[in-house]
């Protein structure tokens, strides 16, 4: 009889210490990309008379919830952004009229706390260009943005913009790493 109480007593300490072993674990993965993609992203026409310089300049504003970043949420995480890309998607096919475009995102409850996540300058023409793919020097680190209840992301382009109403769809490619305490 006293050989099953100790065995008993045995599996009850093996139990609690495997419970704490566990208790303790992190759980840590590598994101190696995902993409966040904002459609049709509206741009107006420009007007012939603010052709004065020959370039003129138009932002955007956009608005990232928390529903559609609820993956990170509750996550110990670290993330960061490695690419943008714009493609337009009506009005107009090629983008060579973009000469510079500055991305960046904010907590909209703190929006002076902005990060830059991209400064574009188009390079040298070389023919038309149907996609603008800008990387940063680096990968920005947006982890502490990425956890708002809302995201301000911003838009600038400068360059000689068509007269013409067009549409654009942008981008943003991340990459991180996550991790969870059990």
């Amino acid at each position: 009889m006293r050989t099953t109480s100790t065995f008993n007593l045995l599996k009850v300490v093996l139990g609690l210490a495997v419970m704490t072993t566990v208790a303790c674990a992190e759980v840590e993965a590598e994101i190696p990309e995902v993409q966040v993609t904002q459609k049709d992203l509206s741009f107006l026409p420009v007007e012939q008379g603010d052709w004065t310089a020959g370039e003129v300049s138009a932002e955007h504003t956009f608005t990232l919830s928390s529903s559609e970043l609820s993956w990170v949420k509750d996550l110990n995480s670290k993330i960061y952004i490695n690419q943008i890309d714009f493609k337009a998607t009506s009005g107009v096919s090629d983008l060579g009229f973009v000469h510079y475009a500055h991305v960046s995102m904010a907590d909209a409850e703190n929006v002076w706390k902005s990060v830059v996540i991209v400064d574009y300058t188009r390079p040298e023409p070389s023919g038309p260009v149907p996609v603008i793919h800008a990387k940063p020097l680096y990968p920005v680190d947006v982890s502490q943005i990425w956890t708002a209840k809302k995201i301000l992301v911003s838009i600038a382009l400068a360059g000689a913009l068509p007269a013409d109403a067009w549409t654009a769809d942008l981008t943003v490619c991340l990459s991180g790493k996550i991790s969870y305490k059990l």
